[in-house]
């Protein structure tokens, strides 16, 4: 780890805005998962008897502005003092590993992402099930909001379920990270993504971006299935969102659900208490 995130990080953790944790208090490691960061490992914690997961922190920061820096650890700062949320991961702190690296404790979900919890178990959920789903990452996102945090990245890989309960992750900074440390998933979802950003490199992402996002997976949940699959290139489906084309309702969805969704995408509607 570069000298800057590792002194940001260590001075967090001295201030006791971000917990550290001996690394040989989990066991049992297994690869789940990589990332712009690094690889992502389940753990057991044998102190708290808890199954939770380890996302490495390890980047090449040579090309990153200290700022990008500073503004993350601020950001995981906040995470540890918000992630208390139901609806939000939990972030527990912090542990260095064998190999110098800090890496974040992070809460397991046992049911896998909601792209996976979708294909598996869709044709069981009744309405009340999808709404259910849906209005449990609208509190996530408006919590979010409420607290500054723009996710960037929200699709149905970046939503987790545990013992049925939606929890937003991976969001904030981590999607700069991604895009400089050149993560080639980086930008791999653009069915997700608000169509200013697919056009113009310089839009800065905000809380609409992350509104428009929201509507795809409202949709997704409606039809159980990823928007848009039978493009195989990135760029193609890009350019044909880019020119307005949608994803088409779902026969038998409510009306004010179609409505809703739609309005996310027409960048006409954010999030607050009472739409949710």
């Amino acid at each position: 780890m570069a000298n800057i995130q590792e002194e940001w990080l260590e001075k967090a953790i001295l201030e006791r805005h971000i917990k550290s944790i001996d690394y040989n208090k989990f066991t049992d490691p297994i690869v789940i998962g990589e990332g712009g960061f690094g690889k992502v490992f389940k753990c057991e914690w044998k102190d708290c008897e808890l199954t939770v997961a380890l996302k490495c922190l390890k980047v090449d920061t040579t090309s990153i502005d200290e700022k990008i820096i500073k503004d993350f650890i601020d950001e995981l700062k906040l995470l540890r003092s918000v992630s208390s949320h139901q609806n939000i991961i939990t972030f527990y702190g912090v542990t260095k590993d064998s190999n110098g690296n800090y890496n974040m404790i992070l809460e397991y979900a046992n049911e896998g992402t909601l792209r996976e919890y979708l294909k598996t178990g869709f044709t069981k959920l009744q309405w009340t099930d999808k709404l259910h789903i849906a209005k449990e990452i609208a509190h996530g996102l408006l919590f979010l909001h409420e607290n500054n945090i723009i996710h960037r990245d929200l699709h149905s890989k970046n939503i987790l379920i545990h013992q049925r309960q939606p929890k937003i992750t991976d969001f904030g900074l981590s999607k700069q990270i991604d895009e400089i440390t050149s993560n080639p998933n980086a930008h791999g979802m653009p069915a997700y993504v608000e169509p200013q950003c697919l056009v113009n490199d310089k839009y800065k992402r905000n809380m609409k971006s992350d509104v428009y996002s929201l509507g795809v997976i409202l949709w997704e949940i409606s039809s159980g299935r990823p928007p848009f699959p039978s493009f195989e290139s990135v760029l193609s489906l890009a350019v044909y969102i880019s020119k307005g084309n949608r994803e088409e309702p779902i026969e038998g969805t409510p009306l004010q659900y179609i409505k809703l969704y739609k309005q996310c995408w027409d960048n006409i509607l954010l999030i607050d208490q009472k739409q949710v």
